[in-house]
């Protein structure tokens, strides 16, 4: 600073104040010394930046260890995130307990269930943003209600009536949601909602290929609606061992579009979250928390698209 300062003809104090306050500093001062940082290829040193703001640079993902962070989901959040987060000169560390000895500048907090929140206020003192939706803190979410309403409102579109859904039993918003737009296209179809089509599994392939294999058993369904992509890959699997062709017998529908869908046989129609692109709002939303902490509460909900496969046909 204190060569681009000389060079400038100002004090080291302006320079500092271009990088750190730009807007404290007269427009025609700013861009001569942003000129000079280029000529003399001036790089910040955010460690030292750190140690003199008291601040650490790294941000906390909170976790929970009931979500698995290999599969492509979760992965696809963390990169969106890590993405925002690195371009600003920010590193993060992955957490799955509440309480955490190392400190940070900010927490992102994902996968809380009913009444959690309580618990976000109570033991995280920083500022803190959540993949989810919350009455106190900034949040990001996917409109899940449309997303769900949307399938099957294609799917009625197509001609079937009979609309099975394998969903998840948990206290997290999403499953909640995604019902609750399934009963709405089906209400607004004037199909009556019959619970006998409802299966609860648990979040793998292997839950979506039993309950797949009972609802088509013991159902005259012909459509299936699975609250993700997992679950519709094992109820594909399912129908295949029942001897039931997809789509010319049964039409599955699914939800997410993280990759999976192209592994299906034949390619999942699915709803399409645009995953990566909510994780790099998460760490935006963080990031302008920290540094405006007094701010009005924020948040960001984010519309899913449907992507047609070859799992779905009309019914004749």
């Amino acid at each position: 600073m204190k060569d681009v300062a000389i060079k400038a003809n100002v004090s080291v104090i302006t320079v500092s104040r271009v990088i750190n306050e730009p807007e404290r500093v007269k427009e025609s001062t700013r861009l001569k010394i942003l000129q000079i940082m280029k000529e003399l290829n001036f790089q910040q040193n955010h460690t030292a930046k750190a140690l003199v703001t008291n601040k650490t640079r790294t941000i906390h993902l909170f976790n929970p260890k009931f979500i698995d962070s290999s599969e492509p989901y979760t992965m696809k959040l963390i990169a969106g995130i890590s993405f925002e987060l690195s371009r600003n000169h920010y590193s993060f560390l992955l957490r799955h307990e509440w309480s955490f000895p190392h400190k940070c500048d900010g927490i992102i907090a994902m996968g809380l269930r009913e009444g959690e929140e309580e618990l976000v206020l109570e033991k995280m003192k920083e500022p803190t943003v959540l993949f989810g939706r919350s009455h106190h803190l900034d949040w990001v979410n996917i409109d899940d209600v449309r997303g769900a309403y949307e399938m099957v409102h294609y799917l009625i579109s197509q001609g079937h009536r009979k609309i099975g859904m394998i969903t998840i039993r948990d206290s997290q918003l999403f499953p909640e949601e995604r019902l609750k737009g399934y009963k709405l296209a089906l209400g607004q179809h004037q199909i009556n909602f019959d619970p006998d089509l409802i299966r609860y599994a648990s979040m793998s392939e292997a839950s979506g290929y039993e309950m797949g294999y009972e609802l088509i058993q013991k159902s005259d369904v012909t459509a299936i609606f699975c609250m993700n992509d997992l679950l519709a890959i094992g109820a594909l699997r399912a129908a295949r061992d029942l001897h039931k062709k997809v789509p010319d017998d049964l039409s599955i529908g699914g939800y997410d579009g993280v990759g999976l869908e192209f592994f299906a046989e034949p390619p999942l129609t699915t709803m399409v979250q645009p995953v990566y692109e909510m994780g790099r709002a998460l760490a935006k939303l963080l990031l302008k928390r920290i540094e405006h902490p007094e701010k009005e509460q924020e948040f960001v909900v984010f519309q899913p698209k449907l992507k047609s496969g070859k799992s779905v046909q009309r019914r004749i």
